[in-house]
């Protein structure tokens, strides 16, 4: 995978344009009289929820029968927090950790497993939260969240079950869907001489893949699955220690609620990371529960979960990636 520098520049800049007009239509921001300790208590959710997916990769790799260590699993991790944040719509994110595993010596077969089932994992979670949250916004007073976001997230929710039994199943529809994604992958590889040898590969770890059975109702995916949802509470939980820091009139559950919508939504959101969206999504959510925003609450929360993990993620990427161009 190739990475320019606009793709990393983009991001920023579309996050300071958005942040200077928080603080300009708010006259500033003011961190005097802050308790920062409530930083400090942020800051360890933040490395728990970053060792949290770390544990997740390590688990499935061993379940699978490969041992990558823990420190390899948070540099994986990294540059999937990496990938998706300098990619429109966050589509980097698993083939950044699919040529992370490459490099750190897992072959194209396990990769692409561990990948994949770290996909199917992550869509069941997302999709247990989309139709939790489609039913606490069908209460809500505000008609864009009642309606709209509540048929989106119940529609997200309900399709996400829905495509993976379909995709993964045993049945004939799921054999014929998977047939017509192998024919496409042989057309690029006669389409696209120069990086067909990855395509190759690619399509042959996915007809691997598709004779496994990694994924059953075995009890050894149950820890898996905790771990999972542990990840997304402790995430969920973060912007508490920031309404705390910042002091602002904004009500604990709209900050949870508004965390774990975005957590759904960002990866559909067209510019790199969400970045620029999300902010404003953030500010006109809470103002339209809580009735109050924070541009302080936003940068902090922000930087934490987004630019924090972006910087970190480019340096590991680059130290994976920096002795041969991945085409």
């Amino acid at each position: 995978m190739r990475i320019r520098f606009w793709q990393i520049l983009l991001p920023v800049i579309l996050g300071v344009i958005t942040l200077y007009y928080f603080v300009y239509r708010d006259r500033g921001i003011n961190l005097r009289h802050k308790d920062y300790l409530w930083i400090i208590y942020g800051s360890l959710i933040i490395i728990l929820w970053w060792i949290s997916e770390a544990t997740k990769l390590s688990m499935i790799s061993n379940i699978i029968g490969i041992d990558i260590g823990f420190l390899n699993s948070l540099r994986v991790v990294f540059a999937g927090f990496f990938f998706g944040s300098v990619t429109a719509f966050s589509i980097g994110t698993f083939p950044g950790e699919y040529v992370s595993l490459i490099r750190i010596g897992v072959d194209a077969d396990r990769a692409l497993g561990i990948v994949s089932i770290r996909g199917m994992i992550n869509g069941i979670v997302k999709g247990i939260i989309a139709v939790t949250i489609a039913f606490f916004l069908r209460s809500h007073r505000n008609p864009v969240f009642k309606d709209i976001f509540y048929t989106i997230f119940l529609t997200y929710g309900l399709g996400v079950f829905l495509t993976y039994f379909i995709i993964f199943g045993k049945n004939v529809y799921s054999a014929k869907i998977r047939n017509y994604i192998t024919r496409g992958l042989i057309f690029l590889e006669k389409r696209y001489r120069k990086i067909s040898g990855h395509i190759s590969n690619f399509r042959l770890a996915l007809i691997s893949q598709s004779e496994k059975n990694y994924i059953d109702l075995s009890h050894k995916w149950l820890p898996v699955l905790f771990i999972y949802l542990s990840s997304c509470i402790i995430l969920f939980s973060f912007p508490i220690s920031i309404v705390k820091f910042t002091g602002s009139d904004i009500r604990l559950i709209d900050v949870i609620v508004a965390q774990a919508i975005f957590y759904i939504t960002q990866s559909y959101m067209p510019t790199p990371g969400g970045s620029g969206i999300v902010e404003l999504g953030y500010d006109y959510f809470l103002r339209s529960t809580s009735g109050a925003g924070s541009t302080e609450f936003i940068i902090f929360l922000r930087f934490f979960t987004f630019y924090l993990p972006l910087m970190l993620g480019g340096l590991i990427t680059f130290s994976l990636l920096s002795r041969r161009r991945i085409v």
